[in-house]
């Protein structure tokens, strides 16, 4: 059944529309649920969701769908999904986060969310951070479910996405939803108190901390606020962030917000890998591509894992910027090819050797793809392991403190499961954090020296990308160039970089600052950034 829902904030009881007092007549308004997040903890509990739900309503609104995507697959549904959620001190952990659907298009996210007790109505109301994930693409959309707990009777839910890191597909979504629920248990409080979160500073608190320009962040008027889902500035401990707006009011579990990580991939589970490897293997670095059965050609015997991640490889159509990225085949690499074999066959034979490896810059995210199919390669002929992901990477994650989403990848349809390695992370706020402290420490020694390389990019270490914008890249990382005396330096100020698709800049400044914001506007700007970096605490 259609719901003609207007997409418009009006505040109603929503305790009313879940226990079906009264019809659900618009979207919810995030601003709301801040009252809720204040309560105690609700009643610990474990209850398992069947994909056999039904829903009593829908509403769907498409604000941009640039390649009519609505056309080839069937959006007017619901991803079924089998769900078990564990509660505990009002803290609700889900025992899988993403998970594998049969819709077409979509799989579905489920973080960590709150469960918190209303004393006064004799019931608790569960909040999930939800997202539809593509299944074979890096687009999030961001919403909530939400539903109300008396004893062991489960009201009706609702469903709500209202914002997405997505610069092509982009649609306001409301649902209800009849969850055909099993408790496992449910306990009475034992303990009402909660943790309380990282503490996070509102950016907001830089302009009335330091004399800085208004508008210095991706608040400045060159971004359209629509398109931004989260932006700040790290330094060491203090985390200055902003809020996870939507088009329905401030997202009310900013911390678990889900960020795609696009092409951050690159650096994360490329550069990082790299390290990682090469504290016991040094020349994993020089090692070459024709380790991999499908790229064990002539063409290919000269180029190292090192020129991969340079993106040098002297293979290509043309060095024009993204000619390669957005051909035809390259096209079909990244989301028709589903398989392992498909993917590595176009990657190691589609694009022919122009040039000698190390010369030419030519971003292509296959070449990235055949990095990680070589880390595999090189872990299994040396016994000591299968999957770099899973054997090298995740126990890095795991020993710094990472969430858990920044584990998961996106991998082909196969048995294979090969990570997709240039593009198909996911990440939370914290995960920024630690990421900036870790990298930062890498800068200032070299205990990872490939990555240390990266992080101190010069003119002899770097290749050029973009030469009239004083753009470089090197091991996986991008760096920017920028005059020294406009920053008050005596000589030119270096700045290395992650950047992904759509509008995802992560910069590394030489004052121990990160940083950051993740858009899909297709803006790539963040000088106003750097000069109010600066001016809190001089580069030089």
């Amino acid at each position: 059944m259609s719901l003609s829902i207007c997409f418009n904030i009006k505040t109603q009881d929503i305790e009313n529309v879940l226990w079906d007092n009264e019809p659900l007549k618009s979207s919810i308004d995030f601003s709301i649920l801040s009252n809720i997040k204040d309560l105690p903890a609700g009643p610990d509990f474990e209850i398992s969701t069947m994909s056999d739900f039904s829903v009593k309503g829908f509403g769907l609104n498409f604000l941009l769908d640039t390649y009519n995507i609505k056309k080839d697959f069937d959006l007017n549904s619901i991803p079924r999904f089998d769900l078990t959620l564990v509660s505990n001190n009002g803290i609700v952990k889900p025992k899988e986060r993403f998970i594998k659907t049969n819709h077409a298009f979509y799989n579905f996210y489920v973080g960590q969310g709150i469960n918190r007790l209303d004393k006064n109505k004799n019931s608790s109301t569960v909040i999930l951070p939800i997202a539809f994930v593509h299944n074979n693409a890096n687009c999030v959309h961001n919403g909530i479910l939400i539903f109300s707990l008396r004893d062991k009777i489960i009201s009706k839910s609702i469903l709500q996405i209202s914002s997405e890191t997505c610069p092509y597909l982009k649609f306001d979504l409301i649902a209800v939803l009849d969850l055909n629920t099993e408790f496992t248990h449910l306990n009475k409080i034992t303990n009402s108190s909660i943790n309380p979160a990282n503490e996070i500073i509102n950016i907001s608190n830089l302009y009335s901390d330091y004399t800085i320009e208004p508008e210095s962040f991706a608040d400045s008027s060159y971004f359209d606020k629509n398109n931004i889902s989260i932006f700040g500035l790290i330094d060491n401990e203090n985390h200055y962030s902003s809020n996870c707006e939507t088009r329905t009011g401030q997202y009310p579990l900013c911390d678990e917000l889900l960020l795609p990580s696009y092409s951050l991939a690159k650096s994360i589970a490329g550069s990082i890998s790299i390290s990682l490897l090469q504290n016991k293997y040094k020349s994993i670095t020089e090692e070459k591509v024709s380790i991999i059965p499908e790229c064990n050609s002539s063409s290919w015997k000269d180029v190292s894992f090192e020129n991969l991640l340079d993106m040098t490889s002297g293979h290509y159509l043309r060095t024009k910027y993204d000619y390669d990225e957005n051909s035809t085949i390259h096209t079909t690499f990244l989301f028709e090819a589903l398989s392992h074999k498909k993917k590595i066959e176009i990657a190691c034979n589609s694009f022919p050797k122009k040039s000698k490896p190390g010369k030419k810059f030519v971003y292509r995210t296959s070449d990235t793809y055949i990095l990680g199919t070589g880390l595999n390669e090189f872990i299994k002929n040396k016994g000591i392991g299968n999957d770099y992901f899973t054997d090298f990477l995740i126990p890095f994650f795991d020993e710094l403190g990472f969430s858990e989403p920044i584990k998961y990848s996106l991998r082909t349809f196969d048995e294979r499961s090969q990570p997709y390695t240039g593009w198909g992370m996911y990440l939370i706020r914290k995960d920024l954090n630690i990421l900036s402290k870790f990298l930062h420490e890498v800068k200032n020694n070299d205990d990872y020296s490939f990555l240390n390389d990266a992080l101190n990019p010069t003119s002899l270490n770097s290749v050029v990308a973009f030469k009239n914008a004083d753009i470089f890249y090197n091991n996986g990382f991008w760096s920017k160039k920028f005059d020294g005396e406009i920053l008050g330096c005596k000589d030119d100020v270096w700045i290395p970089f992650m950047s992904g698709f759509g509008g995802i800049t992560f910069a590394l400044f030489p004052n121990g600052m990160s940083y950051y914001y993740f858009s899909d506007g297709y803006k790539y700007y963040w000088q106003n950034a750097v000069e109010a970096s600066n001016k809190i605490k001089p580069f030089c």
